[in-house]
């Protein structure tokens, strides 16, 4: 009867319980991890856009000046700044291209990108391969 004395013994049983639950508590906390992170450089992406607008409203128009402004405002070095200043008409509440140049003004547009890896790819969560962010404002 060693088998019934084996499965008697309680011994081990939170080991086993915890390896049996580790893959997903580090799957839990990777994706955490990866929200946070997200959050996070969501937020910075936001404020180089910001930034790039704030500079060009300051400034006289030099493209590689708010694009320089635009990504030192941030610690992230891969974030990348696309200023544009355009002729635009505000129609319905909203800023679009005009059809007649002469009835618009000038807009500083400025859009940031940065590239999202995720630490745990593979837990199921629907992550952007990118983080975009558009700030516009009205020049004088």
């Amino acid at each position: 009867m060693p088998f019934a004395r084996f499965a008697q013994d309680r011994r081990g049983a939170a080991a086993v319980e915890m390896a049996l639950l580790a893959p997903i508590l580090l799957l839990i906390l990777g994706g955490l991890f990866d929200t946070s992170r997200l959050v996070f450089q969501t937020m910075q992406v936001n404020a180089t856009a910001q930034a790039g607008v704030d500079f060009a409203l300051n400034h006289p128009w030099d493209a590689a000046a708010v694009r320089a402004a635009a990504e030192s405002a941030t610690d992230l070095p891969e974030t990348v700044a696309l200023p544009e200043r355009r002729i635009r008409c505000v129609a319905g509440g909203k800023i679009v291209d005009c059809a007649d140049p002469a009835g618009g003004a000038p807009y500083v547009t400025v859009t940031a990108t940065l590239p999202f890896v995720p630490i745990t790819p593979g837990a199921g969560l629907a992550m952007p391969e990118a983080l975009t962010a558009t700030a516009t404002a009205r020049t004088p």
